[in-house]
């Protein structure tokens, strides 16, 4: 049990800090995509943004979530 715990700790790590990066590449292409439609008559401008925004933070939820499991599965494998 303590190796698995230690797997996942260390799995969700490498993912966490995977989804990080994406997040970041995420965000700058969504800025210049923002950038680009900002201001169009349709206000499908703000739909993109939004959706583009609501999707960034799910990224980043997700990875800060990997990071919690990669602590605790870490903690928790060391005290067994």
């Amino acid at each position: 049990m303590k190796e698995q715990l230690h797997q996942i700790s260390m799995e969700a790590k490498q993912a966490g800090g995977g989804l990080a990066q994406f997040k970041m590449k995420f965000t700058q292409h969504s800025q210049q995509v923002q950038a680009l439609i900002a201001g169009t008559a349709t206000g499908v401008d703000r739909d993109i943004a939004e959706i583009l925004d609501a999707a960034g933070r799910a990224v980043e939820q997700a990875a800060q979530s990997l990071e919690i499991a990669a602590s605790g599965c870490a903690n928790y494998a060391n005290q067994i």
